[in-house]
């Protein structure tokens, strides 16, 4: 289980309207990403991270981000889902 792994992925989601689906499906009511069915789902296309290295990726990421991603970010979705920080004031 890698950072690596997770960001391989996360290169995969991005422009796969099938897997940016899914991921979308994967949001909570709490409008937060399910880490573990994510990586459950990156399982499935062979792709071995945890719910850890999906933080870290995101904590410590320098890289612009998707449109995809951007587009969670503006329905009001945080993408850095750690420290469990739900709302900005």
């Amino acid at each position: 289980m890698t950072i690596k792994a997770a960001n391989e992925f996360r290169q995969t989601v991005n422009g796969n309207p099938e897997l940016e689906e899914a991921l979308r499906g994967l949001m909570g009511d709490d409008g937060l990403l399910n880490l573990s069915e994510a990586a459950k789902l990156g399982a499935k296309y062979g792709y071995e991270f945890s719910e850890a290295d999906v933080e870290a990726l995101y904590s410590n990421d320098n890289d612009e981000l998707s449109d995809f991603e951007l587009e969670m970010v503006s329905a009001g979705l945080p993408i850095n889902c750690s420290s469990g920080v739900t709302r900005m004031s």
